[in-house]
């Protein structure tokens, strides 16, 4: 009996930021999107080519080309970013190439807009939420002849109208395969950490500190838990996930990310879960693993402000025994109205008594604000202002990163924002621009002194973190005295001393092409807009 040889299937990552603008995301941040989906298909022997436009920057086309040529399928997946443009992009120039070849969205901006993919012809299949189980249905299903209709957890067109198929369950990582890490080249990944160039680099954690200086990054990214218990009106992740949140249990994550860094050699590693710490025990499991074989590599991960604040101080004391080196917090808001409002809820006193716990026991603490929420109050951006300034102030080795609203489909912030009169993209190319926050933010109308004040804020903050590297040692020290009193009294009137450092820089000849160090795109950063 011969057997049937199975056929390719080529999934391609865009790229996370515009390389024309001489920008790319940190080479830490891997694939994982494309790896998970990847489980079913390489435990079933299909053919699986992964093309990452970041790793593969100069012939990712020609890849995509030869790859797709025979192929059974094309898949991607993006966030919303230039992701989103960039991939329509190159996707559209796949089904130019070969018309018939079948095309499936996945992700977290697909998930909340699948019907621009279906309507601007680069998807015949669209997934809404968790990836793995769905994309192993839809390659069957794809392979076997048979209607993707009839494949939960997606959205097709039918007689030229979106048709919906039936909800697709959340499932756990025990339900699912090993991730197939053959596929990643992850020397290609480490040669980019510490080879940067001249791009900027956004989505960069900051090194541990205790990181002696010269030490060749190894940075390892990783997917422990899917999903988020949180309600919060600003993110799609209550629609996406339906608040579910399945983790893989501590000690089995400990013994999983140990033989991977036998594999890898990381000395970094990020968990890019939504929310890592929803669970203390399990928190407490996965620190108790690390340290019983001797804590090999530090590590990142996204907690809550509630949940650094609640946890029991021998927790907090395994994190950073465990080499935990930066916690990245969503704080959101300052005020207790907006809290409400974002159904966030976080107690504002929480946040110094979180941000300290982490700070007194070595532990970076990285903080996003928004302001411009549809229907905030001048007032409450002003106190978000002002308390992102506060802990700035106190906590000065850390970010407090304040960033515009920007309206996600399948929030509800964005349903808010629609009723008021907001109109967003119409298009995936125009979706791609939405986080360039240094392009335009006029179109969220912050109250001209919140925007005055929050620029000066980014200039400050940059004066303060010591990110402006020109003039003498006395200069600098001088600029971080003053901007010091700024933060702590939110006086950003008359920066005068702003015009005079631009001035004394401009003449005496120590302008370098970057005067002032800023990366505009959200993420953990110990910058804010200039």
């Amino acid at each position: 009996m011969i057997q049937r040889k199975k056929r390719r299937i080529v999934l391609f990552l865009p790229h996370r930021a515009d390389p024309a603008q001489g920008v790319r995301v940190s080479a830490d941040l891997t694939p994982l999107e494309l790896l998970q989906i990847a489980t079913y298909p390489c435990q079933e022997g299909y053919e699986v080519v992964l093309v990452d436009a970041m790793i593969h920057e100069d012939d990712y086309m020609d890849r995509l080309e030869e790859a797709c040529d025979g192929a059974l399928l094309f898949a991607s997946s993006c966030i919303l970013g230039f992701q989103v443009a960039h991939g329509a992009r190159v996707a559209k120039k796949v089904r130019e190439k070969f018309p018939d070849l079948p095309m499936v969205w996945g992700g977290w901006f697909p998930s909340v807009a699948p019907e621009l993919y279906l309507r601007e012809g680069i998807a015949d299949a669209v997934g809404l939420g968790q990836g793995e189980v769905t994309f192993r249905d839809v390659v069957q299903a794809i392979d076997n002849g048979t209607d993707l209709a009839d494949v939960p957890g997606l959205v097709v067109l039918r007689d030229g109208k979106p048709h919906y198929t039936a909800h697709r369950p959340v499932v756990g990582f025990d339900s699912i395969p090993p991730v197939p890490w053959h596929l990643l080249d992850f020397e290609a990944y480490v040669h980019r950490q510490n080879n940067t160039g001249a791009a900027k680099i956004r989505h960069k954690y900051p090194d541990p500190w205790d990181m002696p200086a010269g030490t060749p990054l190894r940075g390892f990214s990783f997917f422990s838990s899917y999903g988020c218990p949180e309600p919060c009106t600003f993110c799609c992740s209550p629609e996406v996930t339906g608040r579910r949140w399945k983790a893989i249990p501590g000690d089995v994550l400990a013994e999983q990310v140990l033989e991977l860094h036998d594999r890898f050699d990381f000395n970094v590693l990020r968990f890019q879960d939504a929310n890592f710490g929803v669970a203390e025990k399990r928190s407490n499991a996965f620190c108790e693993g690390l340290l019983a074989a001797g804590a090999p590599f530090w590590w990142n991960a996204t907690y809550e402000i509630e949940t650094i604040a609640r946890y029991k101080e021998p927790s907090l004391d395994l994190m950073a025994q465990s080499r935990f080196h930066m916690a990245a917090l969503g704080a959101e808001a300052g005020s207790r109205e907006q809290q409400e409002n974002i159904k966030k809820k976080i107690k504002i006193p929480d946040v110094e008594i979180a941000l300290r716990r982490l700070n007194e026991r070595g532990i970076q603490s990285g903080t996003s604000w928004i302001i411009g929420y549809p229907q905030e109050t001048r007032e409450s951006m002003l106190e978000t202002l002002r308390v992102a300034a506060e802990m700035k102030r106190l906590f000065p080795r850390s970010a407090s990163d304040i960033f515009p609203f920007r309206p996600i489909p399948g929030t509800e912030d964005y349903d808010t924002a629609v009723r008021d009169g907001y109109r967003g993209p119409q298009s995936l190319e125009d979706w791609g621009g939405v986080l360039e926050y240094k392009l335009e933010v006029d179109d969220i109308q912050l109250p001209v002194d919140v925007l005055r004040a929050w620029r000066r804020y980014g200039v400050t903050s940059t004066f303060y973190d010591n990110l402006a590297t020109e003039g003498s040692g006395v200069l600098r020290a001088a600029m971080k005295q003053i901007s010091g009193w700024r933060l702590k009294h939110s006086n950003y009137t008359f920066p005068l001393e702003h015009k005079l450092y631009h001035w004394y820089v401009k003449f005496s000849g120590q302008t370098q092409a970057d005067l002032i160090k800023k990366d505009m795109t959200s993420g953990v950063t110990p910058h804010a807009p200039a």
